[in-house]
């Protein structure tokens, strides 16, 4: 079994905007990688979201620590068991739906 991880980062949006999101961010993905994402993505199982077959890219953060305006850091992290199918279990997360930045 492998993990394969590549690095994220969300930043706090401070804007007057009142329809501007709370979080910005990236998943960095290095060049010579980018075919091993794809493969990873075609593998994964698909879910149904408004009537369109959809992937997830599994997302990890933890409090960032580090340069301002920094308000996440984590990975996108796949465990990959080599010669064996992909099997996944998730449920929906609990979250706050009014966050405070």
């Amino acid at each position: 079994m492998s993990n394969i991880k590549y690095n994220t980062v969300l930043f706090n949006n401070v804007s007057d905007n009142p329809k501007a999101p709370l979080l910005t961010g990236y998943i960095t993905i290095p060049v010579s990688r980018i075919e091993e994402l794809v493969e990873l993505v075609k593998s994964r199982k698909t879910f149904p979201d408004n009537g369109e077959d959809t992937v997830r890219i599994p997302l990890s953060f933890w409090t960032a620590e580090g340069k301002a305006p920094l308000a996440l850091k984590g990975y996108s992290s796949f465990q990959v068991l080599e010669g064996t199918p992909i099997k996944q279990t998730m449920s929906v997360a609990q979250i706050d739906k009014t966050p405070t930045v």
